[in-house]
């Protein structure tokens, strides 16, 4: 250690100032020793936050550090197993539209059915169908009750598929007791809620006996399909059945297929509280599976149906355009006069979003058509744009998996008028800004989930007519019945063709 000497200092303050001097010699660091005077290089590291890697090798074992041209950044390695924690309800789900994939129930043009047989008639020897007034089987039947409905005797449940409406219910008193209706379309009520619906099962019987109460004799009607083949083209009012009774009462639809043989049955009601059915000892039923995923409609009265076409809702395009397109569960919910922003008149109802918590969402459908508009042209267009934009978010939001395709507004002529055409100008807009794909029947344009043109197919309506007055100047004077506004059996059989079409030309290949 080196001796200092302060001159001019006294001897004490000189001793004071070389030992503090010393001290700093000391404890500094020396450039020259480049760190190798530090007493704790591991409390040194700590204090300035370094780790550990300073003071490991380079090498391949634990503990040591991977230099940047080690093997191991560069070979091949098989993953861990992982996949369970991307399965749904795991920790990392991937879904589909995560990583741009189309859905398991996304509709391709592949998987259309042959248009020339979807909507055909069966070939098959004609079945004979008479009605009786009464609610006592052929001796012997056994019968099959609707779920929920009192059993007795030798009385099982069927093994039923429902098809196109659910929230099925029993009626309070008797004789409703023993018949089951939908609850599934506003009001949503066993008198008043979905009429248009449908039962499917297997069966290798000949002759069978449909229990059902008979409700009216314009409105309540059927139609018989086997194999997955309608029997006949329309909707068959009861009133035409022979030996059909009085409404208000039981009747027993009695049905020889003319063989018995292995078959898929299928009935569509049309106002129709349905009671079960009825087989020969010895005959089996088993449940069938739906085919094409759900399909709904949210409409009005194109949808609903009116006097212009027979059997109602059940005789509309939707019906029709379900077939072609592969569906065998389609819901009609449809209500007549109601809209974006109305109501309805007579009755009044309720606008098409605030339908959709009772009428859609709760029944999860893999598809969904909007179709509107059309009682709504007169009104505000703001107000139709806002309802319009209102709805779409909502059901995407409830809805985030379903297919959804609007339909623009509705023109029962060749020559709209302005107020049609903006609607439909409007509708176009918001289906685009939400993502949707849109349809235009006024100039027959389909437009993707993006607002692209994808192809132009016509005006759905041409002409001015109407049947008891016809222009001769195109389709309308048959499409359009005498209200001048709703379809003819002709016009809807012509618009399920034409929203197929659409609705096809929008699907990826």
């Amino acid at each position: 250690m080196a001796n200092y000497a302060f001159y001019g200092t006294s001897t004490a303050a000189s001793d004071a100032l070389a030992a503090r001097v010393t001290t700093v010699e000391n404890t500094a660091l020396v450039k020259a020793d480049n760190l190798a005077s530090l007493t704790n290089p591991t409390n040194a590291r700590t204090n300035l936050g370094l780790g550990n890697a300073a003071t490991r090798s380079i090498g391949t074992t634990n503990g040591t550090l991977a230099a940047g041209d080690d093997t191991r950044f560069s070979n091949s390695r098989t993953p861990t197993a992982h996949a369970a924690s991307h399965a749904t309800g795991s920790s990392d789900p991937i879904t589909p539209a995560a990583i741009g994939a189309l859905s398991t129930t996304t509709w391709r043009r592949r998987d259309m059915p042959d248009q020339a047989l979807a909507d055909s008639l069966y070939a098959g020897t004609t079945p004979t169908i008479t009605a009786t007034q009464t609610t006592t089987p052929t001796t012997g039947y056994l019968k099959y009750a609707p779920a929920g409905v009192t059993l007795t005797g030798s009385d099982s449940t069927g093994p039923f598929q429902y098809a196109g409406a659910g929230a099925f219910t029993i009626g309070a008193s008797s004789p409703d007791t023993n018949y089951v209706l939908p609850t599934s379309k506003y009001p949503n009520t066993y008198s008043s809620g979905q009429s248009i619906w449908s039962i499917e099962f297997g069966t290798d019987t000949q002759l069978l006996q449909v229990r059902f109460k008979y409700m009216s004799t314009t409105a309540s009607g059927f139609r018989l399909s086997i194999d997955g083949r309608k029997v006949t083209d329309l909707i068959q009012l009861m009133s035409a059945v022979s030996g059909i009774g009085t409404t208000g009462n039981g009747h027993l639809l009695t049905i020889d297929l003319g063989s018995a043989a292995t078959r898929r049955v299928r009935i569509d009601f049309a106002n129709v509280p349905f009671g079960g059915v009825y087989l020969p000892p010895g005959a089996g039923i088993w449940q069938v599976p739906l085919r094409g995923g759900r399909l709904m409609v949210l409409g009005d009265s194109i949808s609903d149906g009116s006097a212009g076409n027979v059997g109602g809702g059940a005789g509309t395009w939707f019906a029709r355009a379900a077939r072609l397109l592969g569906s065998t569960d389609a819901w009609e919910q449809g209500r007549g006069g109601t809209g974006y922003i109305s109501p309805g008149t007579s009755p009044v109802y309720a606008v098409f979003q605030d339908r959709i918590a009772l009428d859609i969402v709760p029944y999860a459908p893999d598809r969904l058509i909007i179709w509107g508009g059309f009682n709504d042209n007169t009104g505000s267009q703001s107000a139709i744009a806002a309802a319009a934009a209102s709805l779409y978010s909502a059901l995407k939001s409830a809805l985030p998996a379903c297919q959804m395709y609007v339909i623009g507004c509705w023109s029962p002529t060749g020559s709209p008028a302005g107020s049609i055409t903006n609607t439909d100008a409007t509708l176009r807009t918001q289906a685009a800004a939400a993502g949707l794909p849109f349809i235009s029947p006024i100039t027959g344009s389909c437009y993707d989930a993006s607002g692209a043109l994808v192809t132009t197919q016509g005006p759905w309506i041409t002409g001015t007519g109407k049947v008891l007055a016809t222009t001769g100047t195109g389709i309308a004077d048959t499409w359009i019945s005498s209200d001048g506004v709703h379809p003819t059996d002709t016009g809807h059989i012509g618009l399920a063709r034409r929203i197929a079409a659409a609705i096809t030309a929008l699907m990826p290949a």
